[in-house]
């Protein structure tokens, strides 16, 4: 059995609706960088593998464990969030100026459309969720960490529930109706266990910042 925590980047420009330039560049705010050493603080246990998005705000939050932890193996893989609107025309906006293009993408509900430069498709999100998880489960390790975002997070979470099979319009607007369901905030954690057969078992989205500050 290997355990899998999924860690959810702490709170950046963006989540306080700030303009950004392009999603692989925003940063944490300065609340977010006190929430990240916060999160390192907390956390009591080492682990023998650190995934990491390529995205800043990720790597801004991992950057306090990995100076406890120096000596843990790191992989950088593709566990970033899930930018279905085209860079060009998002650069320098913020998230209530790009609301408008969101529900125009959701209501399209073509799995396979891509809006353009940088941009991924629905259907190719959902595979990259599944490359990942097939991934982790070749990997040796007995506990990792993986920093991440909330659509990943939520796409690997509808993947292993397989409330709606398959990749089509109807899976599509119903993953837009879970995604607004439920929020896993800042600096949260989802565990995963992971049994000899390969099956993920979620557990509790939690915050152990939260309990620290309690």
């Amino acid at each position: 059995m290997k355990d899998l925590w999924f860690i959810r980047h702490a709170e950046s420009l963006a989540n306080i609706g700030r303009a950004t330039s392009t999603p692989r560049e925003i940063p944490l705010s300065d609340k977010g960088l006190a929430q990240a050493q916060a999160l390192a603080s907390a956390i009591d246990v080492r682990p023998d593998l650190i995934v990491l998005s390529p995205y800043q705000r990720a790597l801004q939050t991992a950057a306090p464990l990995l100076e406890r932890f120096p000596n843990v193996r790191t992989e950088t893989l593709n566990v970033q969030e899930f930018t279905y609107l085209s860079i060009s025309r998002c650069r320098g906006t913020s998230q209530e100026e790009r609301k408008p293009w969101v529900v125009e993408y959701w209501q399209r509900a073509d799995p396979n459309y891509c809006d353009g430069d940088q941009a991924e498709s629905f259907a190719e999100f959902l595979n990259r969720c599944e490359r990942f998880t097939f991934a982790m489960r070749g990997r040796e390790f007995e506990l990792a960490f993986v920093f991440t975002h909330e659509q990943f997070i939520k796409g690997v979470l509808w993947n292993g529930l397989g409330l709606v099979p398959g990749i089509s319009s109807v899976s599509m607007t119903a993953f837009d109706k879970y995604m607004c369901s439920f929020t896993i905030p800042n600096t949260s954690i989802l565990p995963v266990k992971i049994d000899d057969d390969g099956q993920f078992f979620f557990g509790r989205i939690d915050s152990l910042t939260e309990k620290a500050n309690a």
